[in-house]
């Protein structure tokens, strides 16, 4: 399996577009569980075979050639194809309205088919499929983006990337004070956003920080959960098996390479 990624240092890009990645081989694995990550993201397949089968929640199907997987806040289980080829790109959730004219909320615990949101995407498709390399690909969906460039406040791009930047979970009011939002303000922004109120979003970035300091550190279960904001150790438990079905010592004795990926 040959996995690629690319971080754009673009500023004017990356208010919409985070990252770009592509995976392309015949896997070693034949399951593969994708744990909540915080992302929302275009994928485009070029398998010659059906992408991957799913399931989510109680839905089974067949994904689409280019799809948009909205935020997840729960596991999202695959059935791997015998060869996959893909390309992925990681979208600033506060630029999916400019891009797609649609409310990123709207894609929690999703997959939709882009083609019945706009027809441009069978041919944005065409274009990625035809390019000969990841960079020329990179390129594409950079102009594609660059087309639609808007400028957004400090506010919006702050909001926008809560869930990943460095900042403790916090609390409702500290959070509508940091950003200047009324509290009511901070609701209606965070279920647009994020399709999640802002009770939920703060359990939800303490989360995604304790993946991080699971995956990258060796500190104990104790001082993890002490250092993500959590009251004890029973609460960490609980809240990271509500968005995961595993405890965070079954995910690092299971976890790969990839932060978040489980496979089997």
């Amino acid at each position: 399996m040959n996995t690629t990624f690319f971080a754009s240092n673009n500023t004017a890009i990356r208010q919409l577009v985070n990252a770009a990645w592509q995976v392309e081989g015949t896997p070693s694995y034949r399951h593969e569980t994708i744990l909540p990550k915080g992302v929302i993201e275009l994928v485009f397949s070029f398998s010659k075979e059906p992408a991957f089968s799913h399931s989510f929640t109680d839905q089974k199907i067949n994904t689409p050639r280019c799809f948009i997987n909205g935020m997840n806040n729960m596991p999202l289980y695959l059935k791997t194809p015998a060869h996959q080829f893909f390309f992925g790109v990681e979208l600033n959730p506060l630029a999916v309205k400019k891009l797609l004219a649609v409310s990123p909320g709207v894609f929690l615990n999703s997959v939709t088919d882009l083609t019945l949101i706009s027809n441009d995407f069978d041919g944005l498709w065409h274009q990625l499929a035809e390019a000969g390399s990841f960079q020329q690909r990179v390129t594409i969906i950079h102009q594609w983006a660059g087309k639609k460039q808007s400028t957004f406040s400090e506010q919006e791009l702050a909001f926008s990337s809560y869930l990943h930047d460095t900042s403790p979970a916090g609390a409702v009011t500290g959070l509508a004070s940091r950003f200047c939002y009324s509290i009511r303000q901070l609701s209606r922004k965070s279920n647009d956003l994020f399709g999640m109120s802002t009770e939920s979003l703060i359990s939800y970035k303490r989360y995604l920080h304790s993946v991080r300091w699971l995956h990258h550190s060796n500190e104990s279960l104790t001082s993890v959960g002490y250092e993500c904001g959590f009251y004890d150790q029973a609460h960490f438990i609980r809240e990271f098996r509500d968005y995961t079905g595993i405890t965070p010592g079954d995910y690092r004795r299971q976890k790969s390479d990839m932060p978040a990926h489980l496979f089997g």
